[in-house]
């Protein structure tokens, strides 16, 4: 029998990488059968809300929260860096208020995470140090293989890269380029993600090193496409570069992408690979959207797909100053799926320059 519900949300953003998160901290909002297909539904940008994919916090216990994500084709990831940076900050505001910091559960293991209101940029940051990176690709290649996949060529479509793979909880290939510029984005990502030597496709990014502690990173996300930053992607992309020995192992390596700029500080040595990832955590509006659910569907409950409770234009605004110092030139994504943002943000975003978190 289908019954109608009104969820309450938020819609916020890492470094641009957007995100609806629910709160069911108390009481499950979207039976689980279900939540795929919710993901699906409120992510599609032209019939739907529109986002990079769904957040669902709830708790473990009243001292841990867990984060679960869903990619906006339904399908759940292990973990999302710029997600989890958005949940903490929900769960810090909400259901977790003023624990710090916090210990989240995710299918990737546990990510311990800190807030702070960043002085600088006058915006909520999020600091998250990852479980144990890992170098073994036997969870990530279709061979199964153990030996790690570092610097390694390989072919796709006729061309000859050389790659890294790493696993931030996730699969990662990290591909070294002297000049973005050089590629076709789209082609090269969705064909690498489908790369025939997966197991279960994999995330892949694209990195140029400017100098020992910059880096630009463009990202094609397993589920997504391009993104304008996927955090485990920029995480996974310092620490194959500290693995080069492309950039420094234990400073703040300053992360452009094509949504802003992260900070991520890697600690490569013989006891394991770990990593801080510091960014923002910023909300675009709280909402609510009615929808009926079916056994095994569902669907909005009126044409008015959101009602939008409250706005954070002053947040948005700080925000666009910081991601307007981005080194990352937005016109590589001309043509791309990424366009309308460049469109609708190219008025908003100007200056470039370097910052600290």
């Amino acid at each position: 029998m289908a019954h109608t519900l009104t969820i309450p949300f938020i819609k916020g953003h890492g470094a641009s990488n957007d995100f609806i998160l629910l709160d069911e901290s108390h009481a499950t909002l979207i039976p689980e059968p279900l939540k795929a297909a919710f993901a699906r539904l409120v992510s599609d940008r032209q019939q739907g809300i529109g986002s990079d994919g769904t957040v669902f916090v709830s708790a473990v216990s009243p001292q841990q929260p867990r984060m679960r994500f869903f990619n906006p084709d339904g399908s759940e990831a292990e973990m999302c860096g710029n997600g989890i940076r958005c949940a903490s900050r929900a769960a810090f505001e909400g259901s977790f208020r003023q624990i710090d910091p916090l210990l989240f559960q995710t299918l990737a293991g546990n990510f311990k995470t800190e807030n702070f209101f960043s002085e600088a940029h006058q915006l909520h940051f999020v600091r998250v140090t990852t479980a144990p990176l890992s170098t073994n690709p036997s969870a990530i290649l279709s061979n199964r293989s153990t030996t790690p996949f570092i610097r390694q060529r390989f072919q796709v479509e006729g061309i000859e890269l050389t790659g890294t793979i790493l696993s931030v909880g996730n699969p990662h290939l990290l591909v070294p380029v002297a000049d973005l510029k050089e590629l076709d984005l789209m082609r090269l990502g969705h064909a690498l993600e489908h790369h025939p030597m997966f197991l279960n496709r994999a995330n892949v990014s694209f990195v140029q090193v400017l100098d020992r502690r910059t880096i630009l990173v463009q990202t094609h996300e397993r589920g997504v496409g391009l993104t304008l930053s996927c955090g485990t992607g920029m995480t996974a992309s310092v620490v194959a570069q500290v693995l080069n020995d492309g950039v420094d192992n234990q400073q703040p390596i300053a992360v452009h992408t094509a949504g802003g700029i992260v900070w991520v500080t890697p600690q490569v040595s013989a006891d394991g690979i770990f990593a801080q990832l510091t960014g923002n955590a910023t909300w675009i509006y709280t909402g609510r959207t009615t929808v009926t659910l079916e056994e095994e569907s569902i669907r909005f409950a009126d044409a008015q797909r959101v009602e939008i409770v409250q706005t954070f234009a002053e947040e948005e605004e700080n925000f666009r100053r910081l991601a307007g110092q981005t080194l990352f030139d937005r016109t590589l994504l001309r043509g791309t799926s990424l366009e309308s943002f460049l469109q609708e943000n190219n008025e908003k975003r100007g200056s470039t320059g370097q910052s600290s978190p």
